[in-house]
C-alpha cells in the first residue's frame, strides 16, 4: 500500500523519525490498510460499529506510543515493531475488551479502536484506529473476563 508516493513502513518510520528529532510530527493520519476480516465478522457478529473499512494510524497516536514515561518504565515498542505492525498484525492474536481490539505476538500488545473520533484536515471524522502500542509484562493478561480472544476460525469467514 503506498500513501504520498511512501509505502505505510515508510510513513510510519517518518512519524517515528519525527518524533525522535523534533518530539512531534505533521504527518496526517493515514490508512495502514483494511480492517481484517477476523475484526469484521467479530464486530458483525457483537454489534460493534466499525466506522470505517480502512485501519488508521496518526502521529499523534505514535507519539503516545513512543511518550518518556512509557519509556521509563521499559514499556516502549521497537520502532521496528510499529513499523512492521501493518503486515505482522494478521499473525497476531487478536482479542476484544469491551471497548478496544488488542492485537498481540507475546510481546507486545497493540490497541485498536474501532470508532475514534479525529480530526482530519479540520473536520471531526470516526475511524478504525491504532491508539497505541506497549510491552507486554503480564504473560496472564489475557486470561481475565474481560478479554474475548478472536479465533481465526474457518467457521467464521
Amino acid at each position: 500500500m503506498e500513501t504520498e508516493g511512501k509505502s505505510v513502513e515508510e510513513l510510519i518510520a517518518a512519524v517515528l523519525d519525527d518524533i525522535s528529532q523534533k518530539g512531534f510530527s505533521s504527518v496526517m493520519p493515514f490508512s495502514i490498510g483494511s480492517v481484517e476480516v477476523r475484526m469484521i465478522k467479530f464486530a458483525d457478529a457483537n454489534g460493534i460499529d466499525l466506522a470505517s473499512d480502512e485501519l488508521y494510524m496518526s502521529a499523534k497516536q505514535l507519539q503516545h506510543s513512543m511518550r518518556a514515561s512509557k519509556n521509563a518504565k521499559g514499556l516502549v515498542v521497537d520502532a521496528a515493531d510499529l513499523i512492521a505492525f501493518p503486515q505482522s498484525r494478521f499473525s497476531m492474536e487478536l482479542y476484544y475488551d469491551g471497548e478496544c481490539f488488542i492485537y498481540t505476538d507475546g510481546q507486545s500488545k497493540f490497541i485498536v479502536h474501532p470508532n475514534y473520533k479525529m480530526k482530519v484536515n479540520r473536520e471531526i471524522v470516526k475511524l478504525v484506529n491504532f491508539i497505541t502500542a506497549t510491552r507486554r509484562t503480564d504473560k496472564k493478561e489475557f486470561n481475565g473476563k474481560r478479554y474475548v480472544k478472536i479465533e481465526n476460525d474457518p467457521a467464521i469467514e
